[in-house]
């Protein structure tokens, strides 16, 4: 270590242990900014024989958290569904798409289905992510999933719990609600019966937010609607508090799973399975 001293330069001894202090520190950093950037977006290995994969969509519907993830579940992918790509929180230099797309690997791992439109339209997609990306990869999770995709309109479905929600008139509140937010470009109308928008001083969090910015930035139609739920298990009342989506556009466009479908999913959440939520118990 120097120091300028007129037109000498008086060296001060140093300690090695300070260096290697630094040394370690600087390393630490280093390997938190690379964990941070570490999503990794991988189609499905193509074959001849099975349709294109949708590069380009019209619609990315993105299901955060195990309430909306469940939502999806019912209505949509139990009716059948195909896996087009996944995209992964951690870094891994095994590339197995099979392994990865499995239950097992759920935590880490949200899977993208192909949807069906009621016009024959292949390029809807679905992101199931029910567990939610660590806040410091959110950006790069973002820029990985829209760069590879390109949709023209995004639907957003996120959950929070209703102590999070800050209002002045409490009692006027239903024990699961929706509120919405948006991008500019967004145009589709909204019920004011089944969800407003989101007021101040309520602020989200996240991939949802991010997702949400990533889309005001570069123009795209995009709404995120928001579930305040007041049990911290998924059960049907809040998994259904989205449903008036389904006749609304654009998801009622895509094929929807049968009553019996939609019954068989919601009949296995009796037991509640219990969910991450910032309160105190």
């Amino acid at each position: 270590m120097a120091a300028a001293f007129g037109v000498w330069e008086v060296k001060f001894p140093s300690s090695r242990a300070v260096y290697d202090e630094e040394d370690d520190e600087e390393e630490e950093l280093s390997t938190l900014e690379n964990e941070s950037e570490s999503a990794e977006f991988h189609w499905r290995p193509w074959d001849v024989d099975q349709k294109p994969l949708p590069s380009h969509c019209s619609l990315l519907v993105l299901a955060i958290g195990e309430v909306a993830a469940t939502f999806v579940e019912a209505h949509y992918l139990s009716a059948g569904s195909e896996i087009v790509a996944y995209i992964s929180s951690k870094k891994s230099d095994e590339i197995d798409f099979k392994k990865f797309c499995s239950p097992l690997k759920s935590g880490e791992t949200s899977c993208l289905y192909r949807l069906t439109t009621q016009h024959d339209d292949d390029s809807a997609v679905l992101c199931q992510c029910p567990t939610p990306v660590p806040q410091e990869k959110a950006f790069h999770w973002t820029e990985k999933l829209l760069e590879n995709l390109k949709p023209s309109k995004v639907v957003i479905l996120s959950s929070a719990p209703a102590c999070d929600y800050h209002t002045n008139t409490p009692e006027n509140l239903k024990s699961d609600f929706v509120k919405v937010l948006k991008t500019d470009s967004w145009l589709e109308k909204f019920s004011q019966k089944d969800c407003s928008f989101l007021e101040t001083p309520n602020i989200i969090s996240g991939v949802a937010a991010s997702v949400l910015q990533y889309c005001q930035i570069h123009n795209l139609a995009a709404a995120l609607f928001v579930c305040f739920m007041e049990s911290s298990c998924v059960d049907s009342q809040s998994v259904e508090t989205f449903k008036f989506l389904l006749n609304s556009p654009p998801l009622n466009c895509l094929r929807q799973a049968s009553g019996e479908q939609v019954t068989k999913v919601l009949k296995s959440l009796r037991s509640g399975k219990l969910i991450e939520m910032n309160m105190y118990m």
